[in-house]
């Protein structure tokens, strides 16, 4: 196999990166020394974050909009399957559970609107 230029340049680049002790020189190190003091120095700003409403506290530790409105929806699905449960459920709770009962929201359930 004949060696090209490519090849003889990569050869010297691995030689020279095989070599065990390759130390920076005591002026890049007194420089970085320098550096390190100089930033060690110098005043840190402390950052403070912006005061937040007790509902920006609450929908950021939920997960944002995309976690409330799955929350809202399955709330909003609880309460309806709740107050007007299909006939399919209610026959199926009768028959695990027996009878039902049902309670009026008022004294007089024909202001309630909710009559099958």
């Amino acid at each position: 196999m004949k060696m090209t230029t490519d090849d003889k340049m990569l050869e010297a680049a691995f030689a020279q990166a095989r070599t065990p002790d390759v130390m920076p020189s005591e002026d890049a190190l007194n420089r970085i020394m320098m550096d390190a003091d100089s930033v060690l120095a110098a005043p840190t700003p402390v950052k403070r974050r912006p005061k937040q409403g007790i509902g920006v506290m609450i929908l950021e530790a939920i997960g944002g909009w995309t976690a409330f409105g799955g929350l809202a929806t399955a709330t909003v699905a609880g309460l309806w399957i709740g107050i007007s449960p299909p006939a399919a459920l209610t026959d199926l709770s009768a028959g695990l559970w027996g009878a039902t009962i049902e309670v009026p929201l008022l004294e007089s359930d024909m202001f309630a609107g909710l009559e099958g």
